[in-house]
């Protein structure tokens, strides 16, 4: 994996933000903070962004405080945007390393839509609904997915496949900015997997997003996933840089 520079990797962290929002965000000297009780990493984590002004020990307690009046636990994302100092630092806190994954990118080229992939432009009831039971989430979750997705200010599209007794098996969203389609959420449930759903709910998802302007399409996976890797590489995605978590043991 080549260098990416830098101005490309802030580039698309701050699309991925936009396209994934928290239900509360700070912005704090460079550092992104993001608060969303708790449901999912990126959307509860602490984000460099810019370079800082400030002392790393008073950014790094300033951050802990913040998430202990929000009663989580801080969690910092580390992409190649933070200080090298910054990783070594909560290491020697007590912070573990975990979820270490890839930011990959590939151009849309002509990407067609599939008959089999439904889209809609909004994040109906009825998708987070399908969504939240196929990834077994908690009710509780489910509802904060919902105001979470509300909050997107870009257009989205949201897709699905239904299995042939009509239930959704296959997810994912799309959302578009400034010529840039990230895609989230992909899930295909166990017994309809290595159907080809994940690749036509991609490709329906990147041929909505070129009629919204965008040449290029973004997602992360995590590194272990071996076979979701094999398929984005398949697809043309090459993997750009790579970030991973740090929490408290």
């Amino acid at each position: 994996m080549e260098e990416t520079p830098l101005e490309t990797v802030r580039m698309l962290e701050s699309r991925a933000f936009n396209a994934w929002p928290a239900l509360q965000t700070l912005v704090h000297d460079g550092w992104i903070l993001r608060f969303a009780r708790g449901h999912t990493k990126r959307s509860n984590s602490v984000n460099a962004v810019w370079p800082c002004a400030t002392p790393l020990d008073a950014r790094i307690a300033h951050a802990e405080a913040l998430f202990r009046r929000h009663d989580l636990p801080p969690v910092f994302r580390i992409t190649p945007l933070a200080e090298p100092e910054l990783d070594a630092a909560l290491e020697a806190r007590g912070y573990v390393r975990f979820d270490d994954s890839l930011v990959m990118r590939a151009p849309i080229g002509d990407a067609a839509a599939h008959a089999s992939v439904a889209l809609s432009p909004s994040p109906l009831p009825a998708w987070i609904g399908a969504f939240g039971k196929a990834a077994g989430a908690r009710p509780a979750d489910v509802a904060i997915l919902g105001e979470m997705l509300g909050k997107l200010v870009p257009p989205a599209a949201f897709a699905q496949v239904d299995g042939p007794g009509g239930a959704p098996c296959a997810f994912g969203m799309g959302v578009a900015e400034d010529g840039e389609l990230g895609i989230f959420e992909m899930l295909t449930v166990p017994a309809a997997r290595r159907a080809g759903h994940a690749a036509r709910v991609i490709a329906a998802l990147m041929h909505w997003g070129r009629t919204q302007g965008a040449h290029h399409a973004y997602l992360q996976v995590t590194g272990g996933n071996a076979a979701a890797r094999a398929l984005y590489a398949r697809l043309g995605f090459v993997a750009l840089y790579a970030y991973h978590y740090r929490r408290r043991s």
